[in-house]
């Protein structure tokens, strides 16, 4: 599962949870997509403290999309979680979409400091 909100003019925060199956990467690319169409340029903070594990499709998937958004990458920060397993996907992961703009922190405070944020303040449904 995840879950995108807008806190800030061009600045995204992701919040991944549980297991990343390929269906779900797909849908997370797509609404990130439409979040972000009109804008020239993005920041995100994607918080994976409590994702369980990346699979395999989803990783090629997530990769792709990494990939296809470095041009108007301002700033991203990933905090990872305890597993070492995802840690060291999130560094694959991010050493293959090659950028020096994408970061993997160790806390929300640390993201906030990378993207140039405050406060994030998340919307309730």
């Amino acid at each position: 599962m995840y879950k995108i909100e807008k806190i800030g003019e061009n600045v995204f925060y992701i919040k991944a949870l549980g297991t990343m199956p390929p269906s779900v990467a797909k849908k997370l690319v797509k609404d990130f997509k439409e979040k972000t169409e009109n804008l020239a340029s993005i920041s995100s903070i994607v918080d994976g403290v409590d994702l369980i594990i990346l699979n395999l499709k989803s990783f090629s998937i997530i990769l792709d999309f990494l990939k296809s958004i470095n041009q108007k990458l301002i700033k991203a920060a990933y905090v990872i979680g305890k597993s070492p397993v995802l840690n060291t996907e999130a560094e694959i992961l991010l050493e293959k979409a090659r950028s020096e703009k994408r970061k993997i922190v160790e806390s929300l405070d640390e993201a906030k400091k990378w993207v140039g944020i405050e406060k994030i303040i998340i919307q309730k449904e």
